[in-house]
């Protein structure tokens, strides 16, 4: 079960594009890119370690499998997409209708405050 978590949360994308980095290295970046892929999987190993010792914690508490196969789903659809990812949408500028781009608390336009601190659009305040 674990394993499928593991796969679900590095998802196939990021496999091909380390793959297709790999590729595409030049000779000269070839070293500095070899290094980046490395660290990205010690990295992925560490968060996968962290995910085991998470989820005996969550067993031994009576969670089973299908709680967790669930809460993925539940969170994987917050953004309308059940495709392994949350994606920030954009929101509208309060004061110039505008769309707001993912990531900024401003409009880019107008300058008006379209986010809270912690990202929240402020339409859903």
């Amino acid at each position: 079960m674990l394993d499928f978590v593991l796969g679900y949360s590095a998802g196939q994308r990021s496999a091909s594009r380390a793959a297709s980095l790999a590729r595409s290295a030049a000779v000269g970046d070839a070293t500095i890119n070899t290094n980046r892929i490395e660290d990205v999987n010690e990295r992925v190993d560490r968060l996968a370690m962290i995910v085991r010792a998470m989820w005996s914690l969550l067993e031994e508490e009576g969670y089973r499998p299908e709680d967790l196969v669930a809460r993925l789903e539940e969170m994987d659809l917050a953004d309308g997409e059940l495709d392994g990812q949350v994606r920030e949408k954009s929101v509208d500028c309060p004061a110039c209708q505008s769309k707001v781009a993912p990531g900024l608390r401003n409009c880019q336009f107008c300058g008006a405050v379209a986010r809270t601190d912690d990202g929240h659009p402020l339409s859903s305040i």
